[in-house]
């Protein structure tokens, strides 16, 4: 073999033993990026598995909503690898989004005044402390138009937080998204990356995911923090109905010569109607019934005022309109104006079967005569409570008319949540069918009118819930 071939071999072999070397320091190289690669999918799908548990353990610990927005937008930012993030959540009425939380180096995602840019300079942090109070509006803010589409959007650049609008380096990516679970619409979540990088379309998936888990973890957070709410109300409420009970009579007085029987029956857990029996000298008996308008706590609270009042000025020797308009007086100025209160007041002699009644506005008390088996309304001029501030109207025209219950005779006062009861066709229980079963009923002694009375409106109604407070008294001159 000559010198010139075997030159020629050993070119080749050093050839091929080169491009060997080389193929193998490339697929080398390849496989380290590749072993890179997953790496970094492995170390994000444990920043995401490890963002996915605290958002689990943070809907199981009811003290800890509060800190859910802030865990949200910091996970976000380990996962994503982003520079800051905010959070915005829809406020009761359903028309401002509310920033919960809003990183340090989240770009803003609202417009600020140039004001507030200026003082930045002077006072670093004015800009974060106005973009983590100011609340905005669904049609013309980047998360209203968010919201409203409900569609997430990747922007290339939007300002750093510490850089001119204008000034390039200082631009950085942005993605944003609508938090919705099922039906409900929470609110806004964005993720702003460092200056200069750029979101890949990977990245943008992730963040929808995270989005998605985020707004499902908000979504049962409030849903259990609502529960919360309406336990802690009920039992509230529960109270202040317990309360109220005990401001009603426990007993109908024993009186002789005289027999009485009431009831109240409350729509929800708080009643607007009250009764009351008041003990004066002389023998007599003060009565008491009344209505405030509406339903509920306010209700409530109003009635209580009503009858604090009454005892305070009700006295043997009072005229029931006098008593009825030093109760406007004093509460017509701390009544909201929709609201206004009926009352019957009226003292009986136990021993004559004498009233003297007074009526602000209320229901017309019933009379059925022994003697003549017949039914009577008892008319009463007068206005409801609250309605005249001054009270000079309230006293022109509320006036004391007297009347005589002899024996046998009985009287019924009642609420408009009786005469006013609906059926399922919506028609009322109305005044003819309270005659009709109070003539019916008002020889067997007050006892059996309430229970007659409530039962034939129990019947007509359906046995459905009464929409209003249901009040009622009987009382019967027995000797």
């Amino acid at each position: 073999m000559s010198n010139l071939v075997i030159i020629l071999l050993s070119i080749l072999a050093i050839a091929l033993t080169a491009g060997w070397m080389a193929f193998g320091t490339r697929q080398r190289r390849a496989l380290a990026r590749l072993k890179d690669e997953e790496d970094a999918i492995v170390a994000e799908e444990r920043r995401m598995f490890g963002f996915l548990h605290e958002l689990g353990e943070a809907i199981s610990r009811a003290d800890n909503h509060g800190n859910l927005h802030r865990l949200i937008v910091e996970g976000m930012q380990r996962v994503i690898d982003g520079a800051g993030g905010a959070i915005y959540v829809l406020d009761a009425e359903g028309k401002m989004l509310v920033p919960k939380y809003y990183s340090e180096h989240c770009a803003p995602l609202i417009e600020v005044p140039q004001h507030v840019r200026d003082m930045e300079s002077q006072n670093p942090g004015t800009l974060l402390s106005f973009l983590r109070l100011q609340d905005c509006t669904l049609a013309h803010s980047l998360p209203g138009r968010i919201y409203s589409g409900q569609k997430a959007e990747m922007i290339a650049n939007v300002a750093a937080p510490d850089a001119p609008p204008s000034d390039a380096e200082g631009l950085a990516p942005l993605m944003i998204g609508p938090l919705s679970s099922g039906t409900r619409r929470v609110g806004v979540l964005a993720v702003v990356g460092r200056p200069g990088t750029k979101f890949s379309a990977i990245d943008f998936d992730v963040f929808n995911s995270l989005v998605e888990q985020s707004a499902f973890a908000l979504a049962n957070a409030m849903a259990h923090q609502e529960a919360h709410d309406k336990q802690q109300i009920e039992a509230e409420l529960r109270s202040a109905s317990e309360v109220q009970r005990i401001l009603l009579p426990e007993a109908d007085p024993v009186i002789r010569g005289v027999a009485i029987d009431g009831r109240n029956l409350p729509a929800r857990v708080l009643s607007g109607d009250y009764y009351d029996y008041l003990d004066l000298a002389d023998g007599k008996l003060g009565v008491v019934i009344a209505d405030v308008s509406g339903k509920g706590t306010a209700a409530a609270i109003i009635s209580a005022m009503c009858r604090a009042l009454i005892r305070a000025k009700a006295t043997a020797d009072s005229p029931p309109s006098a008593v009825l308009s030093a109760v406007n007086r004093l509460i017509a100025e701390d009544i909201r104006e929709d609201m206004f209160v009926t009352i019957v007041y009226l003292t009986l002699d136990c021993r004559t079967g004498e009233i003297v009644l007074a009526r602000a506005g209320h229901t017309s008390p019933l009379i059925w005569r022994h003697a003549t088996q017949t039914t009577e309304t008892l008319e009463a001029p007068g206005m409801a409570v609250g309605i005249d501030s001054d009270g000079s109207v309230f006293d022109r025209v509320t006036r004391d008319v007297t009347a005589h219950l002899s024996t046998g005779d009985c009287l019924l006062l009642y609420t408009d949540g009786i005469s006013e009861a609906l059926d399922t066709d919506e028609e009322m229980f109305g005044e003819e069918r309270i005659e009709s079963v109070f003539a019916a009923t008002a020889a067997l002694g007050p006892k059996k009118v309430v229970e007659v009375m409530l039962k034939e409106v129990d019947q007509f109604v359906g046995g459905q819930r009464s929409l209003d407070d249901i009040t009622l008294i009987a009382v019967q001159k027995t000797a």
